[in-house]
């Protein structure tokens, strides 16, 4: 029996008004519904899950739209450029940081290992390689 299954249940075995509605039951079910992925709630359903969420709170409502993805930041393109400009200062830094990392133990590993995977067709973390035409 699933859970909203119960919570149904419970709610048909109610003789009496709201008025009488458990607490209790009422404290789990804002639990559960809390506790509950945002990024897994469809869009659709999501105005649904906050005025349930509202029901089952009460007054006390100040950070239902917490759990909820944001939107994208935009990226300005002063910022690209800013970023792009560091980068290039530092590039000297971080070509001499690769040439060095070649030299490690852990950089042969990850080539025999890629050397391996690949002949399985596969890419050093184990995924499919895929082929551009």
């Amino acid at each position: 029996m699933s859970a909203l299954d119960k919570i149904n249940k419970y709610i048909d075995d109610i003789e009496e008004p709201e008025d009488d509605f458990d607490e209790e039951i009422m404290e789990k079910m804002f639990d559960f519904m809390s506790n509950l992925n945002p990024d897994q709630v469809p869009e659709d359903l999501s105005d649904d899950y906050v005025n349930i969420i509202d029901e089952l709170a009460g007054e006390d409502v100040d950070d239902i739209g917490e759990g909820f993805a944001k939107k994208k930041v935009k990226i300005k393109v002063a910022d690209k450029r800013k970023r792009k400009m560091e980068y290039r200062k530092n590039r000297a830094k971080l070509r001499l940081k690769a040439k060095k990392f070649r030299r490690t133990t852990k950089y042969k590993q990850y080539k025999r290992k890629s050397a391996r995977k690949a002949k399985q067709g596969k890419t050093s973390t184990g995924k499919r390689q895929r082929k551009f035409i």
